[in-house]
């Protein structure tokens, strides 16, 4: 029996989480990219499914256990409850949880194409309700893109992915959900690429060709029902874009696939590109692990242009890009590079971390500096799904890490460029980026969900 405390801790956890060496892999693959599935020249190419083995099985009495106690009273206590209630969350919560379906979670190891070039081996974790043994079931998928993790196995793959319970919950609905680790982080070597977009698409749409392929090889248990929806919350709202812009653009096929909805949720879709306001004494940077996380991620992406030493100081990197191997989570990553920077916690500054000439090169001509250029060009604040596809972005006003107008800007420029765009922008209730993580990823499994009924499912 999951008890109350249990499940409250579990999303407080998930709250938290979300509050809270440079070179290319040494795990690459040599070879070709190609399309999903095949083989180019006798080269490994992006989308192969290299390996998989069920991890375990997940009762349905868990996830129903787990829609019985997030009762609005309870979560009332923790999240804002409004904007749910309009869903209708009380009674989807009370209809959906007596038809909930065992989940049989799949770890799955595939090939993923590398910004950089080549590809590399990556992980994650397909979850599907189990079979019913009387037919094929028909699935709709749900890629389900994981927020910011420093610690390389709290992901999907491993057990550790916060957002876990969210994603057996979702198949146990009925769906079939395909979670990728991303590069640097699970089976994959190497530096994060963190909040690379081109990345962060590789590793969902070619894991789900991998994904699909397991799924394939048991056809006479399941069947697809060609439909696609893809959801993340903060980096994963990034990936989320991303994933929907390189579907939808044909960099990344999904053959058999329509994308009906997608949900960037309190995503920093302008990347928030360099240093935005600097002073001559120095600002204090309020996520040092970040900011050091996307000077690593963005030299690995794109080592010809994007040069470490041109970012960051001789002293942080000597001594902070070694604490970013993987084996740390957030809050003993701050302490050492604190330290390691003669810093108090929370007082580490702009100029412990950045080269002097990147710091003059934001300060007077953000565009020479290549780093700004690179994620200036990729923000995906400015770009447009395509017609008949629905594009829901959420976010809080509240929000301390990541601005609401982020967000906002996104829906005005994207109305802008079409009036007719079947996009949305909620406005979620929650007081902090990490609790509007729980808000904005039920409101999106209901919104989704309902959609899936009204399909006639």
């Amino acid at each position: 029996m999951v008890k109350a405390s249990g499940f409250i801790i579990s999303f407080i956890a998930l709250a938290a989480a979300y509050s809270c060496a440079s070179a290319p892999s040494s795990g690459s693959l040599d070879g070709d990219t190609g399309t999903a599935g095949g083989m180019a020249g006798g080269a490994l190419v992006a989308g192969l499914l290299l390996d998989s083995k069920e991890a375990r099985r997940v009762p349905a009495r868990k996830p129903r256990a787990m829609l019985a106690i997030a009762s609005p009273r309870v979560l009332g206590k923790a999240i804002g409850m409004g904007v749910l209630e309009e869903k209708g969350y009380p009674t989807w919560r009370l209809s959906r949880s007596e038809a909930l379906f065992d989940v049989v979670k799949v770890r799955i190891g595939f090939s993923a194409r590398l910004p950089e070039g080549g590809v590399e081996r990556q992980s994650g974790m397909l979850s599907i309700p189990a079979p019913s043994g009387g037919g094929r079931r028909e699935l709709s998928w749900i890629v389900f893109l994981k927020g910011s993790e420093h610690h390389r196995d709290k992901v999907p793959s491993r057990r550790g992915a916060n957002e876990s319970a969210l994603m057996d919950a979702a198949a146990a609905l009925g769906y079939a959900v395909w979670a990728p680790d991303y590069a640097g982080m699970g089976d994959a070597e190497g530096a994060q690429e963190y909040c690379v977009p081109e990345s962060m698409a590789a590793s969902a749409l070619d894991g789900l060709a991998a994904a699909r392929a397991y799924l394939a090889d048991r056809g006479d248990e399941y069947a697809e029902s060609g439909r696609l929806y893809i959801i993340g919350y903060s980096q994963g709202g990034i990936a989320t874009m991303a994933s929907l812009k390189a579907a939808t653009g044909g960099d990344i096929p999904i053959p058999g696939l329509r994308i009906v909805a997608a949900y960037p949720l309190g995503a920093p879709l302008d990347l928030m590109p360099g240093i935005p306001f600097l002073a001559d004494d120095g600002v204090t940077v309020e996520r040092p692990d970040f900011a050091v996380l996307l000077a690593i991620g963005w030299s690995r992406a794109y080592p010809a242009s994007v040069k470490l030493d041109e970012i960051l100081s001789e002293l942080a990197i000597e001594r902070v890009v070694p604490l970013f191997d993987g084996t740390r989570d957030t809050d003993e990553l701050l302490w050492k590079l604190s330290k390691a920077l003669g810093r108090k916690a929370g007082e580490v500054r702009d100029i412990d971390l950045y080269a002097p000439a990147y710091r003059t090169a934001i300060a007077e001509d953000p565009s020479s500096s290549a780093f700004f250029s690179a994620q200036e060009k990729a923000r995906l604040d400015r770009w447009a799904p395509p017609q008949g596809l629905r594009l829901v972005l959420a976010a809080a006003p509240s929000d301390e890490l990541v601005p609401f107008e982020t967000s906002a800007r996104a829906y005005e420029w994207i109305k802008a460029e079409d009036a007719e765009a079947d996009v949305s922008l909620v406005r979620l209730e929650s007081q902090s980026h990490g609790l509007a993580a729980v808000e904005g990823l039920l409101y999106a499994l209901i919104d989704l969900d309902t959609i899936e009924g009204g399909e006639g499912l």
